[in-house]
């Protein structure tokens, strides 16, 4: 994309008070001046499932679901949490919306998300500029993005800036980018699956999977409505999926009582589930993620692949924290996996160092 830049920032200086920021732009450097306003740095981790949001001020700041509440005539109600917990009021009057959870981007919807959200933090005010810099899924293209941009510089932002996930992550993981031996990551988030490989400053060679975190969810709805003919709500699956979501037999396992609908009666039941049981439906995940990073790793030169044996994969993402992936990971592949301190946040916290540097 040419006219929505992709960066990262290297330097921030101010001298005289003219701001000006470096940045490493399109395999080139660039000096972008911010004049003499006072600066609002503002950075939004726009993900399918979660809205992140976070200010060179105060860090992160807002992190619930990517959905919107309108009423009949299309104004907003509510956005993330708030929005969520108003889903059992669906009706005519009231439609929930979760912009990016599918490949039909709702576009209206994310606008309204973002318009609010940025009112109610603050992001635009009198006198002062703002910069937005943006992390985005795989599945918003190019032209989503640059649409975006124009929304929000019409909407009052100064700058704004987008770059994939992969790369924030990257940062975020305090990785040095720039060194000339290849550092590998990976991020497998809610609807996204990425693995990148960086070296000298460049990224070399980036893949997708299109196995993301949606589906441990979606193969556990699918095994309780095929073994049981039971329906469970998504909350319910989000809670079996964190509670006794495993991907490795144990000795000991933990059980839990379920509730879901009997398609055959329509009535509401319990069933008790351990984690031995979830084994079974959720460790063909943790195959097919092998898979696939062993082809990725399998398509890179000699010298890449040495590089990748030797210094291993950092990966985040929430889907990272299902227990077993790593330690089944690190079984199938013959290379370290490094798992980041809060994989969860990774990519936020890449928005705040790009920020820092700003300062």
């Amino acid at each position: 994309m040419d006219s929505v830049l992709t960066l990262t920032i290297l330097y921030y200086s101010c001298l005289n008070s003219n701001a000006f920021v470096i940045l490493y732009h399109n395999q080139k450097w660039v000096t972008i001046s911010l004049g003499g306003f006072s600066m609002i740095r503002v950075g939004i981790d726009l993900g399918c499932d979660h809205i992140r949001l976070v200010s060179h001020e105060e860090g992160l700041v807002f992190d619930e679901p990517s959905m919107v509440a309108f009423d009949k005539k299309g104004h907003v109600l509510a956005i993330g949490n708030e929005a969520r917990d108003m889903k059992e009021l669906m009706n005519d009057d009231i439609r929930i919306v979760s912009p990016l959870l599918t490949n039909n981007i709702d576009f209206d919807a994310l606008h309204a998300l973002i318009d609010q959200l940025c009112y109610d933090y603050h992001v635009f005010r009198m006198l002062k500029k703002t910069i937005l810099l943006f992390s985005y899924p795989t599945n918003l293209s190019n032209e989503l993005c640059e649409e975006l941009k124009k929304h929000l510089l019409e909407f009052g932002a100064s700058r704004v800036y987008f770059d994939q996930e992969i790369w924030i992550a990257a940062i975020g993981a305090k990785l040095d980018l720039f060194l000339p031996v290849a550092s590998c990551v990976m991020n497998i988030g809610s609807s996204n699956c990425d693995i990148a490989l960086f070296a000298s400053g460049t990224m070399q060679k980036k893949d997708e999977c299109k196995i993301s975190g949606i589906h441990v969810n979606m193969q556990i709805k699918n095994w309780l409505s095929l073994q049981y003919g039971l329906d469970v709500t998504e909350d319910m699956i989000e809670m079996i999926k964190c509670g006794i979501g495993q991907t490795i037999k144990q000795e000991s396992p933990k059980t839990m009582i379920i509730q879901g609908i009997n398609r055959a009666n329509g009535q509401l039941c319990s069933l008790e589930l351990n984690e031995n049981q979830l084994v079974d439906v959720l460790y063909p995940l943790c195959q097919q993620w092998a898979h696939w990073i062993m082809s990725f790793i399998d398509s890179l030169s000699n010298e890449q692949k040495e590089d990748v044996y030797m210094r291993g994969i950092v990966a985040c993402g929430g889907t990272m924290l299902l227990k077993g992936l790593e330690k089944n990971l690190k079984t199938m592949l013959p290379c370290p996996i490094y798992v980041t301190d809060d994989p969860l946040n990774t990519v936020s916290q890449g928005l705040e160092i790009l920020l820092s540097k700003m300062e």
